[in-house]
Order: structure tokens, then C-alpha cells, then sequence
């Protein structure tokens, strides 16, 4: 049996170190390797080990310590007790609480026999070298549920607080925790907080720790078909899961959302004080302000002459219900352009050439070995006979292998990459041709094996990253490590396809250009958008039998593009403001319309608002120059209202007079 597997990591010389026990076959002094055990440090170059299970073997019961100073390993007096999926968290007295984890026997029997109940522990005194069982008991009668592979840590006044784990139930009846449970040491009392927040994702096998004796970080795990790389904080002090997270923020929730005394009587002394300064303004300005209402008085109550008093009446209050219309549909416009969703507009334009994707080909379920001749391999040329094998290159499956499910086999990968200006051409003529036609290679004899195609366009693909191959790629961290965890899964869905020889393939894609809108508030005046651009590719693929076998060839893939076009797909809002004066524009001028077909049409003066409106200087310059080009005896005065019946009167008379004249 081998010897337990442990390396040393240097924060000095950021390097691992791999202990010199690791290699031996026949280590009697090194405990045996195995998994779902404990092991916890001291504080004083000690770490407790005990537990966990070796496969066929069953449970250990064996204990141990281990002295990171000398790298000794000192057996130390068993409980009796087999366990694994424990947790062991060490109390500043010395003690080490063994919590939670599955018991059974070690008869060579793989089976668990029951998981540890929560009302009980085993606690190893480090000072005495005894075991005790310690009963427990809980608030309201409230048990955290047994679990394995849970988490548990020790805050500093010794109170333990686990998260997460799993049942003992078989794979379909599994369940996975995302509840807390604290145990008070000094009364050994369970309490299960009301937790606040956004919980983590059920999870087991995850790792936690309290980092600066506030939070408890939590981060990966997994839980039935599903493997997380999250991190997540909890706030110990207000028992609430964080969303965001600062060193310098404070994190306690209010003690009370009420208003203290000193505050309500700042706001009433604030309110006071604008108050009085708004009443001296309107007394300081009186005059102007009377002014004011005069002239807007003057400016809305025109009654032409003769006409009567309930004529202008229903004139402007019809004014004023129709300015009540505009103002309503004035707002509906604008919160339309507020609330205005986005829509995706695709202009396409004909090209003769169009370039090629990155495509990534992964065998598995062939055996790759330099000693045999059936190793993997894909052979590239165009329909017009040119040569792209030169593009395609191996991937060093160390660095990182996908996790395609049912392989049988060592999982093989090449990635066919070609240079910017390789491109595919829809016309005859000097050219790379039209089509790419790959050939794959490998062991025809493989029952169960398959070849997994990925297609990726050349400034989105994250093999250059992950493979070290370039670094001149269009996507942050995040996303590449989200792709690393669907690949690890084998979740990945977009643009992958799946040969199974001896059928081959036909593969159509079309590179879209994509315009996202940022959000900007100058995207909402509906001209020159602020804008995100990145390069898509969307697929089609069908299966097909290939015509003949020849030798090792074991499938064909034909690869080209759908149409000889450059696509954009444009992102606009459907409303925004240069829309919305269009349609007040419009309403607008039916109102005014409708005003002038039932009331008649009154001429404006010639001076506009800023004429009128105009003080000082400015407007003793427009008498002025009005006075200077006004031509008394050149021209009469037009009469823009009636003539005025004693004035008709005289005008009358004196024509009379004239016409007795001899």
C-alpha cells in the first residue's frame, strides 16, 4: 500500500516541495494513503490525522499526529470508532472535536454504515491523550441534519460553525446543505442561526476558513454532477451571506432603522431656515414677481376685440385641457425611451472571400502511442487541392484535457488554427479554394470511440489561453474559467459537435458580427450609439456516410462557409429621444391645428419670446433700431383691427363735405 501523500508549499519561494516518503512502496513508519480524513493544525508545528477510508479497505479508526518541524508521524491511542467525512476543528484548551462524518466497519467492505448523529461528539483532549464522548444538546430542539463532507470552523471565543456536506442516501435520493450550524463549546449547545442573504449552493468536499476573524469564506466543492469554483463570505458577527465585499467596509447591520432625536430636529431647524429664506426672497422681489404674473396674465388672456368674454373663456380653457393631453403623452414618450427595450437589426453585405474558425478536434476513446502506427490524426487540404495541415497542431493535454464523458480511452486533441489571411473564396481562380475537407485518422478498430468538434472564432478562443499558444485573445478571466469548468463537466453545448466514425460530416458557419449597446445614457438620443463589438459564429451540422474506407482513415468532415457574406447584427433601441420629438412634433401640430380650426387663426406678433422677454439693454436696442427703420411718411399703417365707430364717423363726414364742394 502506498504511504499518505503530502507536499509542503514554500510562501517564500512560491514553490511545492513533495515529501521524500511519497515514493516508497513499504513506508511502515507513514501511515497509509487514503481520503475523506481529517487533518488539523495545532498552532504549534502539529497536525492531527485521523480516519478516512482506503477503497476495498473500508474506514481506518487509526490516529495519528505528524510534526511539520522533524516530519515524523507518531501513532496515537485509537477511539475505537471508524470514521470518515469527518470534520475535526482544534479549541484553544487542547481539545479536538471530532463532528459530523460516516462510520464502517473494515471488513474490506466499500459501504457506509451510518452517518454520526449531531447530538453526539468525540473530543480527544491533546493535553491528557484521552477520547471522550460529549452528549449535545440544541435550541428549541433544533439539530443541524447529519452530514459527511461537510465544513467546520473555530471562531476565536471556540464556538464552531459547519456548513454544507451531504446525506448518506444513494445517488438519486442525494442531497447536498447549504444550512449553518454553530455549537457553542462552552455549554455544547447547537444553534441554527436565521441566516440573511443570499445563500452558497449546496455543496460537500468545498473549503472554508475564517481569513480575518470576521468572515467565513467558502469556496468550490461540488454536489451530484456539478463542480463549483465560486467563492462565497459570510458575515459572523450579523450572520448574513455578503454580495459584495470590502476590507475597508463595515458590514453590521443598524440596530434600529428609527431616527434618532438630533437628527429629526436638524431637519426641522433645515426646514425652518428655507423657509424663511424663501419668504424674505418673495418680499425682496415682490415687484418683479408682480410683474411677472402680470405679463403672463397679458401673454395668455387675448380677447380680440368684439368678441365676447365666453369665447375667450372656452378658448383657453380648451388650451389648457389640450396642453394637459401633450403633457401626459410628453411623459408616456419619455418613459418609453427610459424603458425602451433593445431589438437586433441583421444587414448583411456579399463579399467574395470569408475567413476560416479556429476548429478544435478532440479522439476519444483511441489510444495514443508512439509505439503503434493507429495514432490519432487529422489530415487538412481544400477542394481545389491546397495544403492546410500545416495549420493544424497537437495540444499538450497536461496543461488541460476536457472531460468528455464515456471515453474509454486517453482523450487526444488538435487544434486547426490558420493565419488571418487565410481565407475561403466563392470565385474560381488563384485561391485557397472554397471548402476545407478533414481527413481523421487513428485506430478504425476502437469500438467506442468519437471525435468531439469545437468551433471557435479566431479572437474568442480560449485554447490559445488555456494552451498557451497566445495571448491575443478578446475575453477576460471569468469567461475562460467558466469555459474550463463546462469543458471539465462536459456541458458545452454551443457550436460542439460529435462524429462517430465511421460517419463523417458536413459543417455550414457564418461569422456575425455583433453590436452590443453599453449602457450609456447617450444611447438613449437614438444617433451614433455607444457600442461593444465582438465576432460570433453560428453552425450548422449534419451527419452523412462516408462512400468508401480507405486504409486508416476513419471520418471526414467538410467545413465551409454557409454564405459569402459579412453579417452584422446591429442592437438599437426601439424608442428613443430623437423618435420621441418626432411624435411630439406631430401631436403638436394637430393640436395647434384643431385650436385654430375651432377658435379661427390669430396672428402672433412678429417678436418671439426672446424679444418680448427681452430686459435692459437688449430690449431698448430693438425700439431703438425698430424707431430708426420705421418710415412714417412712406408708408400707411396697416390696420390690423376694426376701425373704431367715432373714427368711421369723422372719416365720413369730411368725405360728404368734400363731395358738396362746387
Amino acid at each position: 500500500m502506498a504511504p499518505l501523500q503530502y507536499y509542503k508549499y514554500s510562501f517564500d519561494s512560491q514553490s511545492w516541495t513533495a515529501a521524500s516518503t511519497n515514493n516508497l512502496t513499504n513506508a511502515t513508519e507513514v501511515p497509509l494513503n487514503r481520503y475523506l480524513f481529517s487533518a488539523t493544525y495545532d498552532g504549534n508545528n502539529t497536525i492531527y490525522i485521523f480516519g478516512g477510508r482506503i477503497y476495498l479497505l473500508g474506514t481506518l479508526p487509526y490516529f495519528h499526529k505528524f510534526d511539520i518541524s522533524t516530519g515524523q508521524f507518531t501513532e496515537l491511542p485509537s477511539p475505537g470508532i471508524t470514521c470518515s467525512g469527518h470534520t475535526a476543528s482544534y479549541l484553544s484548551n487542547g481539545q479536538l472535536v471530532i463532528l459530523g462524518g460516516a462510520v464502517s466497519p473494515i471488513s474490506g467492505n466499500n459501504s457506509y454504515d451510518a452517518l454520526t448523529p449531531m447530538n453526539q461528539t468525540m473530543i480527544y483532549d491533546t493535553i491528557t491523550n484521552t477520547w471522550s464522548i460529549k452528549n449535545i444538546t440544541s435550541n428549541n430542539d433544533m439539530f443541524p441534519s447529519s452530514r459527511m463532507a461537510h465544513n467546520a470552523v473555530v471562531t476565536s471565543d471556540n464556538n464552531i460553525i459547519i456548513f454544507g456536506g451531504t446525506n448518506l442516501e444513494g445517488q438519486q435520493d442525494k442531497e447536498y446543505f447549504n444550512s449553518l450550524a454553530i455549537l457553542d463549546t462552552s455549554s455544547w449547545t447547537w444553534t441554527v442561526p436565521n441566516v440573511q442573504g443570499i445563500p452558497p449552493v449546496g455543496r460537500a468536499l468545498a473549503s472554508a476558513g475564517i481569513l480575518d476573524g470576521k468572515h467565513l469564506t467558502v469556496a468550490f466543492g461540488m454536489s451530484l454532477n456539478s463542480f463549483y469554483n465560486d467563492v462565497n463570505v459570510l458575515n459572523i458577527s450579523t450572520n448574513t451571506w455578503l454580495q459584495s465585499f470590502s476590507t475597508e467596509g463595515s458590514y453590521s447591520l443598524p440596530s434600529s432603522s428609527s431616527l434618532s432625536g438630533g437628527i429629526i430636529a436638524g431637519i426641522v431647524i433645515a426646514c425652518v431656515v428655507v423657509a424663511l429664506i424663501v419668504l424674505f426672497l418673495l418680499w425682496r422681489f415682490q415687484s418683479y414677481i408682480r410683474w411677472l404674473f402680470m405679463r403672463i396674465h397679458k401673454d395668455i388672456w387675448k380677447p380680440r376685440t368684439g368678441e365676447p368674454l365666453w369665447a375667450e373663456t372656452t378658448r383657453i380653457v380648451f388650451q389648457i385641457f389640450l396642453l394637459f393631453i401633450f403633457t401626459v403623452f410628453l411623459v408616456f414618450v419619455i418613459r418609453q425611451v427610459i424603458n425602451s427595450p433593445n431589438v437586433t437589426q441583421s444587414i448583411e453585405e456579399q463579399v467574395d472571400t470569408v475567413g476560416t474558425p479556429d476548429i478544435r478536434f478532440c479522439f476519444e476513446g483511441y489510444t495514443d502511442d508512439p509505439a503503434i502506427t493507429h495514432n490519432p490524426g487529422v489530415n487538412c487540404q481544400t477542394e481545389s487541392g491546397y495544403s492546410c495541415s500545416l495549420h493544424i497542431q497537437k495540444l499538450d493535454m497536461n496543461r488541460f484535457t476536457p472531460g468528455y464523458t464515456g471515453s474509454s480511452g486517453r482523450t487526444t486533441c488538435f487544434l486547426f488554427r490558420p493565419p488571418p489571411d487565410f481565407v475561403l473564396s466563392s470565385t474560381e481562380g488563384y485561391s485557397n479554394g472554397s471548402r476545407l475537407i478533414f481527413t481523421f485518422f487513428g485506430d478504425s478498430s476502437a469500438l467506442e470511440g468519437s471525435i468531439q468538434v469545437s468551433i471557435y472564432p479566431q479572437n474568442t478562443d480560449p485554447n490559445l489561453i488555456v494552451y498557451g499558444l497566445s495571448d491575443e485573445v478578446h475575453m477576460d478571466k471569468d469567461t475562460i474559467s467558466n469555459w474550463q469548468m463546462n469543458e471539465i463537466n462536459n456541458i458545452q453545448t454551443n457550436n460542439v459537435y460529435n462524429l462517430e466514425p465511421p460517419m463523417g460530416g458536413a459543417l455550414s458557419y457564418t461569422f456575425v458580427n455583433h453590436h452590443y449597446l453599453q449602457n450609456n445614457a447617450w444611447n438613449y438620443v437614438g444617433f451614433s450609439p455607444i457600442t461593444n463589438s465582438t465576432i460570433d459564429i453560428r453552425t450548422a451540422f449534419s451527419s452523412k456516410a462516408l462512400y468508401a474506407s480507405y486504409n486508416d482513415t476513419m471520418s471526414q468532415l467538410i467545413v465551409y462557409p454557409e454564405r459569402f457574406v459579412n453579417m452584422t447584427d446591429r442592437e438599437v433601441k426601439i424608442y428613443t429621444l430623437v423618435n420621441a420629438f418626432g411624435f411630439m412634433g406631430g401631436v403638436f401640430g394637430l393640436f395647434t391645428a384643431l385650436q385654430a380650426c375651432l377658435f379661427g387663426f390669430r396672428p402672433r406678433s412678429p417678436w418671439g419670446f426672446v424679444h418680448r422677454w427681452s430686459v435692459g439693454g437688449m430690449r431698448r436696442s430693438l425700439f431703438r433700431e425698430l424707431q430708426s427703420n420705421f418710415k412714417k411718411t412712406d408708408f400707411g399703417i396697416p390696420l390690423v383691427e376694426p376701425v373704431r365707430p367715432y373714427t368711421a364717423n369723422v372719416v365720413q363726414t369730411e368725405e360728404n363735405e368734400a363731395e358738396r364742394m362746387p
